[in-house]
């Protein structure tokens, strides 16, 4: 399968792929393995294209999967020949950590990868919090990861949570505190007026006797974010040992659903991981 667009405004050919979020070094491969096309003609230098030209990008391309696989069974949500999305569970970390004993999700997905006669580098496109479940995206072609980048930076990857917390939530809120790290403990988080801009959105969807299910929508994507921030308002994540100190079955927070533009066929993709509600009750 190939990309193809109609240029919608002269410019130069490398100024478009830029703009169309492909790196500088993707574009000087893509030319010299012979993989972009204008007007069906094989260009390997910057040209001035016309509006209304033709381009066509072959990105498909075979890549030796570059982690250690693990053969397990793995759940996967969504799948095609550029993404993977698969449902990581609660208690595995995305990448090693330097313990060659560790079972990544990454060597997971080699494995998956390798059973299936499937020949990709192992590349997700963003991370998950060891303790929590949930929706994962991976990029089978490396050629993409530039616009994967670019979703990210821009808030372009729609990612709603499922939480269940501590106390009574009774009305939407908007958290705007920015988060920083805590400098008297390793791999804590906190909100510090030094700290990076971090935005969540919450909505509480069920309420029991002593703590609420809440969605968070992200704006931004700080490391431990919808933990820190919902901590600091007095509703901690139930399970949360490091924010809340009690301990619980797991971590409750679950990356239930993600939403994006497709970067090939621009559709729209959301993709929903179902979470047993009865897990994510205290009663």
């Amino acid at each position: 399968m190939k990309m193809k667009k109609r240029i919608e405004k002269s410019t130069n050919l490398d100024k478009y792929l830029k703009q169309i979020f492909f790196s500088k070094k993707d574009i000087h491969l893509l030319k010299m393995e012979s993989r972009i096309k204008v007007n069906n003609k094989i260009i390997n230098s910057d040209i001035f294209v016309n509006e209304n030209d033709l381009l066509e990008i072959d990105v498909i391309k075979e890549e030796e999967i570059d982690k250690k696989p693990v053969f397990q069974d793995i759940k996967i949500l969504y799948e095609d020949e550029f993404l993977l999305i698969v449902d990581k569970p609660a208690g595995i970390i995305i990448h090693s950590d330097g313990n060659k004993n560790n079972i990544t999700l990454d060597s997971l997905v080699a494995g998956y990868y390798q059973s299936t006669n499937q020949k990709h580098r192992v590349l997700h496109v963003h991370r998950l919090d060891k303790e929590t479940s949930g929706c994962i995206l991976y990029c089978k072609q490396s050629y993409l990861i530039s616009y994967f980048d670019n979703c990210i930076a821009n808030n372009l990857i729609q990612r709603n949570y499922l939480a269940l917390v501590s106390g009574t939530i009774d009305r939407a809120a908007t958290i705007k505190k920015p988060i920083g790290k805590d400098r008297h403990i390793n791999n804590k988080y906190r909100v510090s007026k030094t700290g990076k801009q971090a935005i969540t959105f919450i909505r509480p969807l069920k309420q029991n006797s002593n703590s609420t299910l809440v969605k968070c929508s992200l704006q931004t994507g700080r490391t431990h974010q919808i933990r820190v921030h919902l901590q600091s308002i007095g509703h901690p994540v139930i399970g949360d040992t490091i924010y809340d100190g009690k301990r619980h079955n797991r971590l409750m927070l679950h990356s239930y659903q993600l939403s994006f533009v497709h970067p090939i066929n621009n559709k729209q993709i959301t993709v929903e991981s179902k979470i047993n509600y009865k897990t994510f009750n205290t009663e």
